[in-house]
């Protein structure tokens, strides 16, 4: 178990350490990171089915706020106080846990998904600090993956491949059923939906829109939890 555990923090250190790219204003967008933002993802093995394992045990994540970012940290809470309001998981101050989320100001934003096991990051970089972007993040390190890769994603979005920077037409590739548990129907006000210009090739063009003709808003631009939001940090978590 430690050998595994010591290769894990390896495998996630070194993932961070290769983060160089300048990710100005699209700081959820690197193209080093599965989604742009989830650390320690493999593109061509995308089992994202939530296991037991992969779940914060008793509901309860323990963080540490790096002291290079505690000027946030009223922002934090206020983004964690979003899920205690609306949900039954809890993030706590860690005391003597040995696994636990430690947010700092990493390059750009990006989580690892789900519990990995002992010290795993959340960054928040500059570009990050917007209550949405934080409860967007927290999610990824609960287990959620995007919206925008659900296997019935075609059903809702048009994607404009031509439109997608090149080299990341992955970040749009379609999660099968059998790698995906849908725990609510799609929703365009989600948290884990990026906007309409996701990965664009010049920041304008359309990549993505609703079938619906709604418009798709990014992550800052967004309160916090929606409606579906909420309905599955339940089931997963048993609320």
């Amino acid at each position: 178990m430690q050998l595994v555990v010591l290769a894990t923090m390896i495998a996630v250190a070194s993932a961070i350490g290769n983060l160089r790219v300048n990710l100005g204003d699209f700081p959820m967008q690197n193209p080093d990171l599965f989604g742009g933002d989830m650390l320690g993802v493999d593109v061509t093995d995308r089992n994202v089915v939530p296991e037991p394992h992969l779940r914060w045990s008793g509901n309860k994540v323990p963080y540490v706020i790096d002291p290079a970012i505690t000027r946030y940290t009223g922002l934090i809470l206020k983004a964690m106080d979003d899920y205690h309001k609306k949900t039954c998981v809890r993030f706590v101050p860690r005391t003597v846990e040995t696994n636990y989320i430690r947010i700092f100001p990493g390059q750009g934003c990006y989580s690892n998904v789900g519990m990995i096991g002992g010290q795993q990051p959340v960054s928040l970089g500059q570009g990050c600090m917007f209550v949405g972007t934080i409860v967007h993040e927290l999610g990824h390190a609960l287990g959620f993956y995007h919206e925008q890769n659900r296997s019935d994603r075609d059903q809702y979005l048009i994607i404009y491949w031509q439109n997608i920077q090149q080299g990341m037409d992955t970040q749009f590739f379609l999660l099968q059923p059998h790698q995906n548990l849908l725990l609510d129907e799609f929703d365009y006000n989600s948290i884990m939906l990026y906007g309409n210009t996701a990965f664009s090739k010049d920041g304008r063009s359309l990549t993505m829109v609703a079938k619906t003709g709604v418009a798709l808003y990014e992550t800052y631009d967004k309160p916090g939890l929606s409606r579906s939001d909420i309905i599955r940090v339940k089931k997963m978590y048993n609320c």
